[in-house]
């Protein structure tokens, strides 16, 4: 199966088209910006872990941010002494990390997704900590497979880049994210494995962000009509050149954080700058993700594997890999 790398017309799916629709937007029902319906809760068997441990003068927190079929989770940990950030790859209860090293020094270093060949992307050299909460291009994008540290360039219509933040990979080696131009207004993208790419804008958006792609090549993420102060998410999906909103509630932003094959998605609803709870998406329903025990702790979904649909993120101080439908 190919990946279309055309952008296309903006599409608006309605209920009634579901059993109409083939290929890849055929199991989406996608509401455009209308209130939703009373929502159930997901029915989830969670396996968790600290997101907190003591460290010489203060704490480390865990941030976990992809995850593989095989459970294998990585993510950054952010040092509260130093603010200093460095990678982290959880697999069979054990923790590793790193740090990338550019002419000696050791810099903030973040890990976004992890394929199930083993390879691992992010992004390292960051200036700040907190480089990823708006998707900045102020990192040296990457991937380490083993010990094999290589950077990322990518070519969209003539222009190389070197700076751009990475969110998802799938089993092709095609890539996701989001990149400034020389004006300074974020896109969102979609690089091949080559190295060559093409821009991601929804159409009438000023931001784009592309958080995941799946192994058909349909990608999920949010944009906004409103740059901050006023900015306001949008869930999308972008599959075989067309567009599509995808939004949990019309009262609270949507950001889409991650996309199966069997096209499960799963994201986060915002409400001001603070999340409010997460969700799957599936045949036209959505679900609550609730952390069993979690005392009324907002749930925080961050990524998503794409065979199997393993779900990570956390609530409060507890780290998960979740199955849910």
């Amino acid at each position: 199966m190919t990946e279309s790398g055309f952008q296309g017309e903006k599409l608006h799916v309605t209920n009634a088209a579901l059993h109409h629709l083939r290929g890849y937007l055929a199991l989406f029902v996608l509401p455009l910006l209308t209130p939703v319906q009373a929502q159930t809760q997901a029915s989830c068997q969670f396996t968790t872990f600290s997101r907190i441990f003591t460290i010489p003068g203060g704490t480390r927190f865990l941030v976990p941010r992809g995850v593989n079929d095989y459970s294998t989770i990585v993510g950054d940990a952010q040092d509260n002494p130093d603010f200093s950030v460095r990678a982290f790859t959880r697999s069979s209860g054990g923790i590793t990390y790193y740090r990338h090293s550019s002419n000696g020094t050791a810099g903030n270093t973040t890990f976004t997704d992890r394929t199930n060949g083993g390879v691992n992307i992010g992004v390292a050299d960051s200036s700040t900590y907190t480089y990823l909460a708006s998707a900045s291009a102020s990192g040296t994008p990457f991937t380490l497979q083993g010990s094999t540290f290589t950077p990322l360039t990518m070519t969209i219509a003539g222009t190389t880049y070197n700076k751009f933040t990475v969110w998802g990979m799938n089993r092709w080696g095609t890539s996701v994210g989001a990149f400034n131009d020389s004006s300074g207004k974020m896109h969102g993208f979609k690089r091949y494995s080559d190295g060559k790419g093409i821009a991601l804008d929804y159409p009438g958006a000023v931001e784009t962000v592309a958080v995941s792609i799946n192994d058909n090549g349909t990608i999920v993420g949010w944009y906004s009509n409103h740059l901050p102060p006023n900015e306001w998410r949008h869930g999308f999906i972008y599959s075989n050149g067309k567009w599509a909103t995808l939004d949990y509630s019309s009262t609270q932003q949507t950001s889409l954080s991650g996309i199966s094959n069997a096209n499960l998605i799963v994201g986060n609803t915002i409400k001001g700058t603070n999340e409010t709870g997460s969700f799957l998406y599936q045949s036209g329903t959505f679900k609550n993700i609730v952390l069993s025990n979690s005392g009324g702790t907002v749930t925080s979904v961050r990524g998503e594997s794409t065979g199997k649909g393993l779900i990570t993120g956390f609530a409060g101080y507890t780290g998960f890999v979740a199955t849910c439908h």
